[in-house]
């Protein structure tokens, strides 16, 4: 009877070694393009559309636009890597491999959320 308890305590070590293994989860990186994302995505155009529409705003204006893009672009790429559990999100320009595209994904989340 010994033994078995002996096999049992083997069996159960060896099993809380390795279940971590199992139960890791997978880490993925995001990938998004900032003209895609703004192109697809209503709400972004019609920011970008007033600005091209008035040439003869100052440049504060044109800059108070874009940093207002970045900043919905900023805030909804985060709450879609919580909750698609991403472990970044990056810009498409400098990345030449690996990275799921998620700018259709993105710009849907603003337009649901900003209409």
């Amino acid at each position: 009877m010994h033994y078995y308890r002996k096999a049992i305590a083997i069996f159960i070590l060896v099993l809380a070694l390795m279940l971590p293994l199992f139960l890791e989860k997978q880490e993925q990186t995001a990938v998004v393009n900032l003209e895609a994302v703004i192109s697809a995505s209503s709400f972004l155009s019609q920011i970008r559309d007033q600005i091209a529409a008035d040439p003869e705003k100052n440049q504060i204006s044109l800059k108070q636009a874009e940093n207002k893009i970045m900043d919905i672009l900023r805030v909804e790429a985060e709450e879609l890597a919580l909750e698609k559990s991403y472990s970044s999100v990056l810009i498409d320009q400098a990345i030449y491999q690996g990275g799921k595209d998620i700018s259709q994904e993105l710009a849907d989340k603003i337009d649901n959320k900003y209409k």
